[in-house]
């Protein structure tokens, strides 16, 4: 199976928006703008190709949270919703091999449109 972004963040949306309900908005991709609180699927970081074996693809990407900018709590609760949703079901749907939450990372501030954000990402670990 190889690498195919669309197949895999359709069904992240569809994973972590049944797990946030109403908690956030999740975006296919990274939007020009957005309002918070939000769950952002990204594109790879790393893709490498037929490693561990012949025709499994690897891929490091992530899901980033994001709030106000004076709310951490609310990015750590979206962070763990969106954790537990791929320890429930890391297979994504069937769309991928496995996909493993490897860990938080990249807290930081950030400006969109002239309102001020804090986002944090969780880091995945997929085969596909």
């Amino acid at each position: 199976m190889s690498w195919d972004r669309a197949i895999a963040a359709a069904a992240m949306v569809d994973l972590l928006t049944a797990a946030a309900g109403t908690a956030a908005t999740v975006y296919y991709h990274p939007p020009a703008t957005f309002n918070v609180p939000a769950l952002i699927v990204a594109y790879p970081a790393n893709l490498a190709f037929n490693t561990p074996s012949f025709c499994i693809d690897s891929a490091e990407w992530i899901v980033t949270a994001a709030s106000g900018i004076d709310d951490p709590s609310t990015v750590d609760q979206l962070l763990a919703i969106a954790r537990q949703a791929i320890d429930d079901d890391p297979t994504i749907g069937g769309t991928v091999q496995i996909c493993r939450p490897s860990g938080y990372r990249n807290w930081r501030g950030w400006t969109v449109a002239g309102a001020e954000f804090l986002l944090a990402d969780l880091a995945l670990d997929t085969r596909m």
